[in-house]
C-alpha cells in the first residue's frame, strides 16, 4: 500500500499561496530597488547641475539663466520628493507582503512537517511489517527443519 497524505490537497494550495506571497514579495522589492535607483541618479543629476551653475555663475551668467536653472532643481526637488514618497510607501507595502509571505510560509511548513511525520511513520510501519514477516518466514523454515531433520 503506497503512502497517501490525506491533507495532500490542502498542502499543494499552501505551497501555491507561499509561491505566489513570494512572488508578490519579489515583485515590490523590484519597484523598491528601481525607485532607489532613480533617487539616486537625480541626486547625481542634481549634484551635476549644482556644479555646472557654480562654474558657470563663475564665469558669468545672466539673471534668465540663473532662473531657469532655479526653475529646474525646483522640479527636480519635487520630483525626488515624489519618488522618496513612493519609496517610503513602497518599503511600508514591503514590509506588509514580507508578514503575509512569512505567514504563509509558516502554514505550508506545518502541513509540510505534517506530511513528513506520518511519512516517517508510514516507513517506520512498512518496516516493522517487513521484518515481522522476515521473522515468519525464518520461524516456518526453521520449523519445516526440526520436521524434516
Amino acid at each position: 500500500m503506497p503512502f497517501h497524505f490525506p491533507l495532500s490537497a490542502l498542502l499543494r494550495l499552501r505551497e501555491s499561496l507561499e509561491k505566489s506571497e513570494l512572488q508578490r514579495l519579489q515583485s515590490i522589492a523590484a519597484q523598491l530597488l528601481q525607485v532607489r535607483a532613480e533617487i539616486a541618479s537625480l541626486d547625481a543629476e542634481i549634484e551635476a547641475t549644482r556644479r555646472q551653475v557654480i562654474e558657470r555663475a563663475s564665469a558669468g551668467i545672466t539673471g534668465a539663466e540663473l532662473h531657469a536653472e532655479a526653475v529646474g532643481d525646483f522640479a527636480r526637488a519635487q520630483l525626488r520628493a515624489t519618488l522618496v514618497k513612493k519609496r517610503d510607501e513602497l518599503e511600508i507595502e514591503r514590509q506588509e507582503q514580507q508578514a503575509r509571505y512569512k505567514e504563509a510560509r509558516q502554514r505550508r511548513e506545518i502541513l509540510s512537517s505534517l506530511r513528513d511525520r506520518q511519512f516517517s511513520a508510514y516507513q517506520r510501519e512498512r518496516q516493522r511489517r517487513e521484518q515481522q514477516q522476515i521473522d515468519e518466514l525464518f520461524l516456518i523454515r526453521l520449523s519445516s527443519r526440526r520436521r524434516s531433520g
